[in-house]
């Protein structure tokens, strides 16, 4: 199957191809705003959208032909998994309440994949968001009425045109506002983070997935709640940068010869993996692959970043080490998840081809790794100080009485100058 699935140049094929809006013809073009161009663009393009609204390639192109051939040949899959989860759905004590289901049972069928017309339920179910709806104490009605701080308001603002400007929903003016809304409740539901980008790609799939506003929002929060990532998002980052070296040591056991690699060619893979684990893979998975990551991350949590983050170094192994230099690995980084066309393969490297990864250990590592980070704060801190200090002592010495006498030198051959003149004049 994988010999279908390949380029020319023998690289797989992404599952979806996220083209940007093109823009209408020469003919018809008038001065618009952003908003308006946007929004003609979806009728003007004559652009065909997947069953998640985003554009797929037209007709004869090598992506979207091979993004047709794994479908195609995936298919049979799907709607066993389908029928399997149907099934499972009448013997449910309640409707809709999934998490009734013994845990084991529950995570492989997730692990296997939802079909599109079951997700919204089942991960408005295994988040628990009904019950934190219920609890909270300030509906989502009312945290949008509550003014957001000029500098966060302004960074959604400017992030709004860029969140999947090739998806439906967020080319109309509508659906700009739907996300406008959820990530401004969520803004005022955690003052600790307000906004940080990346948030963005989170909250966009989680529309394209619910289509309603205030779904999306209570599911954002139950994630965050359950994955337990806010210092991703808070000023230094520092959960997000202990996690990388987490993710590095576990590399050298689970994917040694990328490890071993990345470390002679000197690459930081927080400087590929960041964006990974801030957007949940919202940005750089095509978007049936994240959605299956999604299945399992908001059931087994936050380690399943670090599963899929290894399961797309297994899978890319053989092209890394042929890169052979450094700037050889950063050129080809983005595309490595953007080429993950073949969801099920990679779930299977994240879970069957990494056994023992466990939760405990993980906290363990990260613990540790969090001392570290936080004594390298802490040695930028006083550093900082001391150069702070220093500076305020040179201004000091420059505007001394003393200093003044010096001019503009101050320099210690410059006062030994003076203090022999001063001699020189004395003795005459």
């Amino acid at each position: 199957m994988a010999s279908r699935l390949t380029s020319a140049s023998g690289a797989m094929t992404p599952l979806l191809r996220h083209p940007t809006p093109r823009p209408p013809p020469a003919a018809t073009v008038e001065e618009l705003s952003e908003e308006e161009g946007l929004e003609r663009s979806v009728t003007m393009v004559g652009d065909e959208f997947d069953i998640f609204g985003f554009t797929i390639a037209p007709e004869g192109d090598a992506l979207g032909d091979s993004v047709k051939a794994y479908a195609q040949w995936f298919q049979p899959k799907a709607n066993r998994r389908q029928r399997r989860l149907e099934a499972r759905k009448t013997k449910l004590p309640t409707p809709g309440d999934w998490s009734a289901m013994p845990k084991a049972t529950l995570k492989a069928l997730l692990r296997k994949g939802l079909p599109a017309e079951l997700r919204p339920e089942l991960w408005w179910s295994i988040l628990g968001c009904a019950a934190k709806q219920l609890q909270s104490p300030v509906t989502y009605a009312q945290y949008l009425q509550e003014p957001l701080e000029a500098a966060a308001g302004e960074t959604i603002e400017r992030d709004l045109t860029r969140t999947f400007p090739n998806h439906k929903l967020f080319r109309t003016a509508a659906g700009r506002g739907q996300l406008r809304n959820v990530l401004h409740a969520f803004a005022r539901r955690r003052p600790s983070i307000q906004y940080c980008q990346g948030l963005n790609f989170i909250a966009g799939l989680l529309l394209a997935v619910f289509m309603n506003e205030e779904q999306s929002f209570w599911a954002l929060v139950c994630a965050f709640d359950a994955l337990g990532v806010e210092g991703y998002y808070v000023e230094g980052m520092t959960l997000l940068r202990a996690d990388m070296q987490v993710l590095g040591s576990f590399m050298k056991s689970k994917c040694p010869k990328v490890a071993k690699e990345m470390q002679r060619l000197g690459i930081d893979l927080s400087s590929i993996c960041s964006e990974w684990y801030l957007t949940w893979f919202a940005k750089s998975l095509p978007t049936l692959t994240v959605l299956r990551v999604w299945d399992t991350l908001f059931f087994e949590g936050f380690k399943v970043l670090f599963r899929v983050s290894m399961g797309v170094f297994k899978c890319v192994e053989q092209d890394v080490l042929k890169c052979g230099s450094f700037d050889a690995v950063m050129e080809r980084a983005k595309s490595w998840p953007r080429f993950m066309v073949e969801h099920n393969q990679l779930l299977k490297a994240s879970f069957g081809g990494l056994h023992s990864l466990r939760r405990r250990d993980i906290l363990k590592a990260r613990d540790e790794a969090l001392v570290i980070v936080e004594k390298e704060d802490l040695e930028h801190r006083r550093l900082a100080q001391a150069r702070r200090e220093a500076s305020q002592a040179r201004k000091q010495v420059s505007t001394s009485p003393h200093s003044q006498v010096l001019g503009t030198s101050g320099s210690p051959d410059a006062v030994q100058s003076l203090h022999s003149k001063s001699a020189t004049s004395s003795s005459l």
